[in-house]
């Protein structure tokens, strides 16, 4: 069954320390789904018309198409024992939409849906003890760009991770250091800037962005104030309007920033039954019109999740392009994609 949206204005203190008053929408069930502990990395493949995404811990990679409701699974633990991102191929390196690329516990791969083959590409750097790859997103020139994040004895998260950078040449740059959690990550529209979260620092900076040799400079703070109250920042997206969505993991919710300004702009709420674990946004459907969030239950078993009340931890959510309109949204600006070469 599908749950309907509703609109309630709701309070936040996360544009520039200031109480607003925002528009909130709330998310409908589009697969239910509780025995996925970590969703993540919602990504639309056009070639396909399909939604891509994950179970991080249980190496499982999905492939939904909204339109039937049908989440083909891919079991790639014989190969890891994560995968943390997926994208696209370009069309030109693959136009059947068979393969696409993935962040495994080690690195960079690909992976093919119709054979179930995969591939582990070259140039992975070294991934240390109680080290992973985490999120993943593609440049607009075609680069695969992936952080790690790292925990020390007691499993705790530590500033000693790194963002990388894989080229269509196959070389792989470390471009950051001392990262701790490696998340969310996207591009203007123009290519001359990259937004990117490493969730324990709470905020999403920003970097001018050289497109001709992908490096990037400047980084400077756009949205602060995420944290304990209002959910930490995760996977993002950008709008065509240039308005960044972040996913706020433990605040149960997807916002809507001005990156300009910092100012929070409108909220995607999951239902109380999901939990708060909202872990990555995505635009899809046609003309990238419709909203995708992931969830999660890390932490607790399904069992335990449902005895909270949170039945739903884990599943998939989505909004409809009507209701975006709304609360003053506009269609995504479509995912880049990989090139091989």
């Amino acid at each position: 069954s599908r749950r309907g949206c509703h609109y309630s204005p709701s309070f936040s203190s996360l544009a520039g320390g200031m109480d607003v008053e925002v528009q909130t929408i709330e998310a409908e069930i589009c697969l239910k789904r509780p025995e996925t502990e970590l969703g993540e990395g919602s990504i639309w493949d056009v070639r396909t018309a399909r939604l891509l995404w994950l179970d991080i811990p249980h190496a499982k990679l999905f492939r939904l198409d909204p339109t039937t409701g049908e989440n083909e699974e891919h079991d790639l633990s014989a190969y890891s024992t994560h995968v943390s991102s997926v994208v696209p191929l370009d069309a030109n390196d693959d136009p059947s939409g068979d393969r696409v690329g993935v962040t495994l516990r080690e690195g960079f791969a690909l992976y093919n849906f119709r054979t179930k083959d995969l591939e582990v590409l070259g140039g992975n750097p070294e991934v240390v003890e109680r080290e992973r790859f985490n999120d993943g997103k593609v440049d607009p020139q075609g680069r695969y760009w992936a952080g790690t994040f790292t925990k020390n004895e007691a499993l705790e998260p530590v500033a000693n991770a790194s963002l990388y950078r894989r080229n269509p040449s196959g070389s792989v740059d470390m471009v950051l250091s001392g990262v701790g959690i490696s998340n969310g990550i996207t591009w203007t529209k123009d290519g001359r800037t990259m937004y990117y979260n490493d969730t324990i620092t709470a905020q999403v900076d920003a970097f001018d962005f050289d497109a001709g040799t992908g490096d990037i400079s400047n980084r400077r703070t756009c949205i602060k104030g995420f944290g304990e109250t209002n959910g930490w920042p995760d996977g993002c997206c950008i709008d065509a309007d240039g308005m960044l969505w972040v996913a706020r993991f433990n605040g149960g919710c997807a916002g809507r920033y001005d990156p300009a300004s910092g100012k929070l702009l409108a909220e995607v709420r999951v239902p109380e039954a999901a939990g708060k674990q909202v872990t990555s946004v995505a635009f899809g459907g046609d003309g990238f019109g419709d909203l995708f969030l992931t969830t999660a239950r890390e932490g607790k078993t399904a069992a335990e999740a449902a005895a909270e009340g949170q039945d739903l931890a884990g599943s998939l959510f989505c909004v409809p392009r009507t209701r975006l309109a709304g609360i003053g949204a506009v269609p995504g600006q479509p995912p880049n994609a990989l090139r091989l070469n």
